[in-house]
């Protein structure tokens, strides 16, 4: 598995080469879903379904309450495939 750190973004030219995307992305402060998944070629909504059990069992040992999605913090490991 091959993950990305923020500083290899940049390495990435205009979006996402599918050939290219990394397994994971880990997330930095910042972050949100949506533009995490415009770096890959992603829609939020796409990003989210991809970890959806993750972010909602997250969100909910949090206290979160609604808007799972919304919910991501750094250090988090989040599936790009």
């Amino acid at each position: 598995m091959t993950e990305l750190n923020v500083n290899e973004l940049n390495n990435i030219a205009g979006g996402a080469d599918t050939k290219n995307i990394p397994d994971t992305y880990t997330v930095v402060s910042g972050d949100c879903l949506s533009t995490i998944a415009k770096k890959f070629g992603l829609t939020w909504q796409k990003l989210y379904e991809l970890n959806k059990e993750k972010i909602d069992a997250d969100a909910k040992a949090h206290g979160v309450k609604a808007n799972f999605e919304n919910y991501i913090y750094p250090g988090q490991v989040l599936k790009l495939k």
